[in-house]
């Protein structure tokens, strides 16, 4: 399973790359994690926490895990330290919590703002195609 918070959610620049290496949507879900949008970047960047701070995103059941999470791995710039992908655990709702993989931000915070919501809203640009983004 993975979790998305970001351009990978639907409706994000980064979807349409993810579907093609072999995630399927699954529903809503959250992590327990501060946002951040990202000081001059389009995207936002999460921290995990162990308190009562949650993202809001999405679950995605992975086809093939491995050559999906690699694929993913280099959308989200894990190679370069952008991005840092951990296991945590995800609510389906308030019962049910299973297993997925989540995308950290890896770099400093400097100026990025936090988001007390925890959710990051979309605002799909038609035609733009961007290499990096965020979870």
């Amino acid at each position: 399973m993975l979790f998305a918070y970001g351009t990978l959610k639907r409706r994000g620049r980064l979807h349409g790359q993810m579907v093609s290496a072999g995630a399927r949507y699954r529903g809503p879900a959250r992590i327990r994690g501060r946002l951040f949008h990202i000081d001059g970047r389009s995207y936002p960047g999460a921290l995990p926490t162990r308190g009562d701070e949650f993202v809001t995103g999405e679950l995605y059941e992975l086809e093939i895990p491995a050559e999906a999470l690699k694929k993913i791995d280099k959308l989200e710039g894990c190679d370069e330290g952008l991005f840092v992908r951990k296991l945590v655990g995800a609510w389906i709702d308030d019962r049910r919590k299973v297993r997925a993989w989540a995308y950290f931000y890896a770099k400093p915070l400097r100026n990025s703002r936090a988001i007390p919501s925890g959710r990051f809203s979309l605002k799909r640009r038609p035609g733009v195609a961007h290499s990096r983004g965020a979870a």
